[in-house]
């Protein structure tokens, strides 16, 4: 009976043990996650800059463009003052463009997510390192079953010289 209480004490260590490496994975999963969330939290607002840039750069042009259509209803009051603001805001539309530009490709930069390849490589010698533990203690159990055996073969008999037994219980 002590036997079998040890064995359960072995399985209680063994699922606390395995526990404790599950919870430890989880960590390490965390701790290599969260700063690309964070990068990928700043990839998103940049790109949201570059969208709110490029609507206003569109806008300007719009404004730009309807600036010159103007300039062809307004011949006769003179046209170098609105020629003047449609050049005024085609420059404003195309800087507003090149901002956009820039937070975009600062954004695409900080948006890549790679997988959690730590916690993936020391999941797997977790793995490996419980299939090895599981061979050796099997290959010891095995070898204490052929130890009790040989044991049990080698012991003496109880009986003084005849084989047979001594006892055959009733049956029915």
């Amino acid at each position: 009976m002590a036997n079998q209480n040890e064995i359960a004490d072995i399985v209680k260590a063994i699922q606390a043990d395995v526990t404790t490496i599950v919870r430890g994975e989880v960590e390490l999963a965390k701790a290599e996650l969260v700063p690309q969330a964070k990068s990928l939290g700043i990839g998103a607002g940049l790109f949201g800059a570059a969208g709110y840039f490029g609507l206003n750069g569109i806008a300007l042009l719009f404004l730009g463009l309807s600036a010159l259509v103007g300039h062809w209803f307004a011949t006769a009051l003179g046209w170098a003052p609105l020629f003047a603001a449609f050049i005024g805001l085609a420059i404003m539309a195309v800087l507003m463009f090149l901002i956009a530009g820039v937070l975009a490709l600062v954004g695409k930069s900080k948006v890549t997510v790679k997988g959690p390849e730590a916690t993936v490589d020391q999941g797997q010698r977790s793995v490996e390192a419980v299939k090895g533990a599981i061979e050796r203690g099997r290959t010891e159990a095995e070898a204490e079953a052929e130890a009790r055996k040989a044991a049990r073969k080698d012991a003496p008999s109880i009986t003084a010289g005849d084989q047979r037994p001594s006892f055959v219980a009733p049956r029915g």
